[in-house]
């Protein structure tokens, strides 16, 4: 039986689920790529050369463009050999005015957000100017351009939003920017230098804020060796199912709990902030 790849939606965080079913016995390893129309290809994050552990896979892609075709193709390797591939076609088409702040490392972290601002591109350059004596024009030397610096403002609602913004932006990991192209960013990757938080309204308990960072763009982390943790949490697990019996009626395999999204997921920095109330 041939090897065969299906996508489907996962709606919480607009990702790509991907289901690989009829891996050959013995194979070594999988890699599922993804390839835009501009002929791009990359590997989706968590399934680059991943070990094989039976006949089945699942895998989620975040990062996929919105409202753009993509083409993902797996490939099954034995012994160094491929020995099968599949293909398939996916689009998410997203007709909203939100965008989305990807947390690579944490998804429950990942959440639309309205961007108010992110106005210009700077981009600095490697240059000398060599002023020559009795001569009018100097001597210039320059080496391309580096990826641009912009400052990104983003809009929330929540506390819980602002919870998840400050868990993100404050991690010390590259983040994704993900908008439709309509918007004229399409994925952008970015490193943060600095953001400030602010509020809108200057009662203290109104919950709405200003976030503002200064980021520059930054090369797409390597997809082999970056690889995001599961959304759900033992914590979360306790919480929701008072004993096994409960939890094995309601959740059939370990995937579909691991990824059970929290209908309120808390924050998860990689360092916790203070706290607020000591």
């Amino acid at each position: 039986m041939a090897v065969s790849l299906t996508a489907t939606l996962e709606a919480a965080r607009l990702a790509a689920r991907l289901d690989v079913v009829a891996i050959p016995a013995g194979a070594d390893t999988y890699t599922i790529e993804r390839t835009s129309p501009s002929g791009a290809t990359t590997g989706v994050r968590g399934a680059v050369a991943a070990p094989v552990s039976g006949t089945r896979a699942l895998v989620r892609d975040y990062e996929l463009p919105l409202d753009t075709d993509v083409t993902y193709t797996v490939t099954i390797v034995d012994g160094g050999a491929v020995v099968d591939t599949a293909t398939v076609t996916f689009r998410i088409d997203y007709d909203q005015c939100e965008a989305w702040l990807v947390d690579l490392a944490r998804p429950t972290n990942s959440l639309p957000v309205v961007i108010e601002r992110m106005q210009e591109l700077d981009f600095d350059a490697a240059t000398g100017v060599h002023r020559v004596l009795n001569r009018r024009a100097p001597v210039m030397t320059s080496l391309p351009a580096w990826t641009p610096s912009a400052e990104l403002a983003v809009l929330t609602d929540t506390l819980e939003q602002r919870d998840a913004v400050r868990a993100l932006w404050g991690s010390g990991y590259p983040f994704l920017l993900r908008t439709s192209p309509e918007q004229g960013i399409g994925n952008m990757y970015l490193g943060l230098t600095g953001f400030v938080e602010e509020r809108l309204l200057t009662v203290g308990t109104a919950p709405e804020r200003r976030l503002r960072a200064a980021c520059v763009q930054v090369e797409r982390p390597d997809p082999a060796l970056y690889v995001p943790a599961p959304p759900n949490t033992y914590a979360n697990v306790k919480a929701t199912w008072a004993t096994y019996a409960a939890l094995h009626a309601a959740v059939g395999t370990y995937d579909a709990l691991a990824y059970t999204y929290p209908a309120t997921p808390e924050a998860s920095p990689v360092v916790p902030w203070l706290p607020d109330d000591v």
